[in-house]
């Protein structure tokens, strides 16, 4: 598995994953997080997940990255419930389009505390998955910048992403390489 690895810590918003910023505006990271739509034409919005997305095709966006086999209610909102005790140490991002009502991309940060460099932190991004039917449409890069964002919010230095040689292609302007290595 590749990884691109890029710094939450002054680096321009424009170098992250090959950002064109004439090609589009951006929604400043606290629209975003309030969730006002990204482009009132398509009627999308990036906020953090929500129970009631489970119904909204979450779990099917995961099986188009992944093995996620189907997850009861009872099991989703269990999950849900552990990762929202973790406040700021866990969040996963959606995009939703809510003239469909479906959940079109996803991605999860999580925030690895450290002794290193006077107790600080690190972002690892995971699990990001464009809706097959919505790709081209830079949501990929929103779903990035919303979680670097609240990477750099809690004062972490860097944020790593961990990402598939299938999608390399995306993330091809990264500059570094992360060894990873999978015990399952």
């Amino acid at each position: 598995m590749d990884s691109g690895i890029f710094s939450c810590t002054g680096v321009p918003r424009s170098s992250l994953v090959g950002f064109d910023a004439s090609s589009e505006s951006e929604a400043s990271s606290q629209e975003m997080q309030i969730g006002v739509p990204l482009n009132e034409a398509r009627d999308l919005q990036v906020r953090k997940l929500e129970i009631p997305d489970k119904s909204k095709r979450f779990v099917e966006l995961l099986q188009q990255l992944t093995v996620c086999d189907a997850i009861s209610d009872e099991d989703f909102q269990k999950r849900f419930q552990e990762l929202s005790s973790l406040g700021d140490d866990h969040v996963i991002c959606v995009i939703e389009d809510t003239n469909r009502g479906k959940i079109v991309a996803t991605g999860s940060v999580f925030i690895e505390k450290k002794f290193i460099r006077n107790c600080s932190k690190v972002g690892h991004i995971e699990d990001a998955a464009v809706d097959c039917d919505s790709r081209g449409m830079q949501l990929g890069k929103k779903v990035l910048f919303f979680l670097t964002d609240h990477a750099q919010s809690v004062g972490c230095y860097t944020v790593i992403f961990d990402y598939s040689n299938e999608n390399k292609a995306f993330y091809d302007k990264q500059k570094e390489i992360q060894m990873v290595k999978y015990f399952i």
